[in-house]
């Protein structure tokens, strides 16, 4: 019998599901708004809902998870969604598993985009770093030719180093988080204030040359380096929904990056790679993180 497997992309604007079987066909993609099941009054039973009409059309081996945020190091409990905090401190994987009865797992949603991203290449490297810019920053760690989720799961959060002089308010609960002038949602709001008529998506190609966004590609451009010249990987992934803007300058963002890594190896030695990642690459990864997972031996 066919084995198939349901990737569940979620993030902070909308959720995606996409089904997989064992040859790699995919099918059944769906998209929703992530608020109409996290601002149900329980929400993890509305997203349980959700799934659940999936699996009435197509059963399946296993479910993968894709979650923005914090995760527990086995990967079973969600520590914190800033983006989704009514499913904080609950162990949501085992709680899915339990209302769905089959196998559910879970992982951070950038580890998937990640995934799919590597296996593009034309082998997997053994050290690599994955920065996908949407609602929030998205950080990957690859080492050692695994993810790295770090002693308490909070590997990969460089979108919460502290930022100098910012005092603004991040949904972590910190004050002063890069993450908070450094992504899609610092982009909507300098957006909604300073041009409400131009489409988000035509941002950097009608107002470009403003200097609060060739600071906000240079803000960029300093954290993505820092990273790099702590772990000194040998691939650096870009992607994510902002990156993928129309006119987005990635070739001012590249010069920005290569400026600050400590040379000569780093400078010299590091692969940059520009995600060609599209509407479905979050739960294709998931999909396939779902396969290694949960297929049968």
């Amino acid at each position: 019998m066919t084995e198939t497997w349901l990737g569940v992309d979620i993030g902070g604007t909308s959720t995606r599901l996409l089904l997989m079987d064992e040859a790699h066909q995919w099918s059944g993609f769906r998209k929703v708004p992530t608020a109409s099941w996290a601002q149900a009054p329980d929400a993890l039973a509305t997203l349980a809902v959700l799934i659940e009409e999936v699996l009435e059309k197509q059963p399946v081996r296993g479910v993968m998870l894709g979650l923005p945020g914090i995760l527990s190091r086995n990967r079973q409990t969600v520590i914190s969604l800033p983006f989704i905090q009514a499913l904080d401190n609950q162990p949501v994987a085992t709680l899915l598993a339990e209302k769905l009865r089959i196998p559910v797992a879970m992982d951070k949603d950038v580890n998937h985009l990640m995934l799919w991203d590597l296996l593009q290449l034309g082998r997997l490297p053994d050290h690599a770093v994955g920065l996908y810019l949407g609602t929030g920053m998205g950080n990957s760690l690859w080492l050692n030719g695994q993810f790295y989720h770090g002693a308490h799961g909070g590997a990969g959060e460089i979108g919460h180093t502290p930022w100098e002089g910012n005092s603004l308010p991040c949904p972590c609960g910190n004050i002063g988080c890069a993450e908070t002038l450094t992504s899609g949602n610092w982009l909507a709001r300098w957006a909604e204030t300073h041009c409400a008529e131009t489409p988000l998506s035509m941002l950097f190609t009608q107002h470009g040359e403003h200097p609060d966004l060739q600071q906000f590609v240079q803000r960029l451009g300093k954290i993505i380096a820092s990273e790099m010249n702590i772990l000194d990987p040998e691939y650096l992934i870009l992607g994510g929904g902002v990156l993928a803007m129309n006119d987005f300058p990635l070739a001012t963002l590249r010069a920005q990056i290569v400026q600050h890594l400590r040379p000569p190896a780093t400078r010299a030695g590091l692969k940059l790679v520009f995600s060609n990642a599209t509407d479905h690459t979050g739960c294709r990864g998931a999909c396939l993180a779902a396969e290694r997972q949960f297929r049968s031996q």
